[in-house]
């Protein structure tokens, strides 16, 4: 059997398993335990893709030496780009109306580093996308 069937026996075996839940949460309603049994099959699925889509990545950064350099200054920017967001990242702490604490200092500052790190991800994938829309309109 080949990969292509291998997969789509694989996902009509989920999809089906995924109806299962669905018919027992709309036969039973909102207490029904298949709820927790749906968000366990999306938690596996959620997991064994990204598990997939790194030991793929790897095997083919691996299988050439040309990609591993690559790669690797790719990851050294981006460890650049949240350094610097976390430099500029000032953390404080949240407080309830009754007084109550609901983010730490450091919790706060590892927001603001996450949101530093996605708007700049943003400029730089935008500011990417207008110069490569210009130079081909130049090469024309």
């Amino acid at each position: 059997m080949n990969l292509q069937k291998a997969l789509t026996v694989a996902i009509a075996v989920i999809s089906i398993i995924g109806l299962a839940f669905w018919v027992m949460i709309v036969k039973q309603g909102d207490d029904s335990s298949a709820i927790g049994m749906m968000l366990w099959l999306g938690k596996i699925l959620v997991f064994a893709a990204a598990g997939i889509a790194i030991i793929l990545s790897l095997k083919n950064i691996l299988s050439n030496p040309a990609k591993i350099k690559v790669a690797g200054i790719a990851i050294v920017a981006l460890l650049a780009i949240v350094g610097i967001s976390y430099g500029l990242s000032s953390g404080q702490e949240v407080v309830s109306d009754t007084g109550e604490l609901m983010v730490s200092e450091s919790g706060s500052k590892l927001v603001g580093t996450g949101l530093r790190v996605f708007y700049l991800l943003i400029i730089i994938a935008l500011v990417a996308m207008v110069v490569s829309g210009i130079k081909k309109a130049l090469n024309r």
